[in-house]
């Protein structure tokens, strides 16, 4: 439970090689996407594998909780501007408090957490470096997130009941008229040009949440990128990386791992 500039805790989960204290360790920061959890979409699963090789992880819920107390209540709301906050709070933490290499820090993003994590790094956030970028289905471009919530005139209705009442709850989570303003203002795929770390892009080609041209027009904003696809109907959106048992899934935790390995170990 790490205290954040709101007053409020950002609750997050570390995973460590056995051998951490020996050695300077790279580590990657994993941010969910929207309305998800720390462990969505196959997360957990993914900080426990780097663990195991020799990658730190840490990965933390955008959703405060209005005390220390784990169990406490959430506020359920955020905006990429808390959300990216958040990373550079965690990649923080994890360099003051274990053995990271501050020069080692990789991001994952899924998602909104992808455009979060766009940002970030574009914006070299906190003052790091960040040398490998690793996105699932990103929503970084101009109008992935407001196709999301059912286009331009959707989008504009509900900006609208948030000016008028101060915020508008959509899946579960409150949308402040910040949240509306940090994704009108800031376009992740016009501010690419200045992160020149390597980029690894994974997309469903039956994704109906972001479209695989969305996540191929977030891949090519970035001068050193490439393009992992897959086709999973069962899966759309997650590509399988929550699910047991899938060979998909299998493949592009292998490919996220080496890709991490290749450029921060």
């Amino acid at each position: 439970m790490i205290p954040n500039s709101e007053g409020t805790f950002t609750k997050a989960q570390i995973t460590v090689p056995a051998d951490y204290e020996t050695e300077k360790l790279p580590a990657v920061v994993l941010s969910h996407g929207f309305h998800g959890t720390m462990n969505s979409a196959g997360m957990k699963d993914l900080a426990y594998a780097l663990a195991e090789n020799g990658i730190a992880a840490i990965r933390m819920n955008f959703s405060h909780n209005l005390s220390e107390n784990p169990d406490s209540r959430q506020t359920n709301r955020y905006t990429v501007e808390t959300m990216v906050s958040d990373q550079v709070l965690c990649a923080r933490y994890m360099t003051e408090h274990y053995n990271i290499d501050s020069q080692k820090i990789g991001v994952f993003g899924r998602s909104l957490g992808g455009r979060a994590a766009m940002t970030l790094v574009n914006e070299s956030a906190g003052g790091y470096d960040y040398k490998a970028l690793v996105l699932v289905a990103p929503a970084g471009n101009q109008d992935a997130f407001q196709r999301y919530m059912g286009g331009d005139a959707k989008w504009e209705k509900f900006k609208r009941e948030a000016d008028e009442k101060g915020s508008v709850t959509y899946q579960g989570v409150v949308m402040t008229p910040s949240f509306f303003k940090n994704i009108e203002e800031y376009v992740p795929t016009e501010t690419a040009y200045k992160y020149e770390h390597p980029v690894l892009v994974l997309y469903n080609t039956e994704d109906n949440v972001v479209l695989p041209e969305a996540a191929v027009e977030c891949a090519n904003s970035y001068k050193d990128h490439r393009l992992i696809e897959i086709t999973s109907k069962k899966s759309p959106h997650g590509l399988e990386m929550g699910m047991k048992d899938s060979e998909i899934r299998e493949m592009l935790f292998k490919d996220i791992i080496a890709f991490y390995q290749k450029n921060l170990v």
